[in-house]
């Protein structure tokens, strides 16, 4: 199978290989540099997976011989005391206009990373500066999945693939 992705990230294809064989797939991927038509650090679920859907779908427009199309977008979200979780909403989109999103879990970010997003600023821009402070092995092993954001992105890509494959 041929797969648009809307992303040029290494670290995204990545993971995203990861589940490919993981599943025992035949693929052939396509990675393009599209936009997701919402801010750089979406701040609601809504918004963040109306970003994987346009990234999903912008790519299968670029592609000629792709089966279907993926969008990554990872996001945030306020929970009803104004504490953000983080998450990963995947989309795919065919070639019949069949459209499936799954969201990964969510982790409630810690203190450090709440006031970031609430004082509006790029949480990526602060990662490393959580890793340096915080060394005990808790806080690093934390750090370090909010830095990569490798379990979100591989829970949702792989419940999309698995709700759009299992017919």
């Amino acid at each position: 199978m041929i797969i648009a992705v809307g992303t040029k990230s290494p670290q995204k294809i990545e993971f995203l290989e990861e589940i490919l064989r993981e599943l025992d797939l035949e693929y052939s991927l396509q990675a393009f540099d599209v936009p997701s038509l919402v801010s750089s650090q979406p701040i609601t679920s809504k918004e963040t997976k109306k970003g994987s859907i346009n990234r999903a779908k912008n790519a299968l427009n670029q592609s000629s011989t792709a089966d279907f199309s993926l969008g990554i977008e990872v996001g945030y979200h306020p929970n009803s005391k104004g504490d953000y979780h983080m998450f990963c909403w995947t989309s795919l989109v065919d070639n019949n206009g069949n459209i499936v999103s799954s969201r990964s879990h969510k982790l409630l970010l810690p203190k450090f990373h709440q006031e970031i997003l609430k004082d509006n600023k790029n949480l990526g821009d602060y990662v490393r500066q959580y890793l340096e402070n915080n060394q005990d092995s808790i806080s690093q092993h934390v750090g370090i999945i909010i830095r990569d954001r490798k379990p979100f992105i591989q829970t949702s890509i792989k419940y999309t693939l698995i709700q759009y494959l299992v017919k």
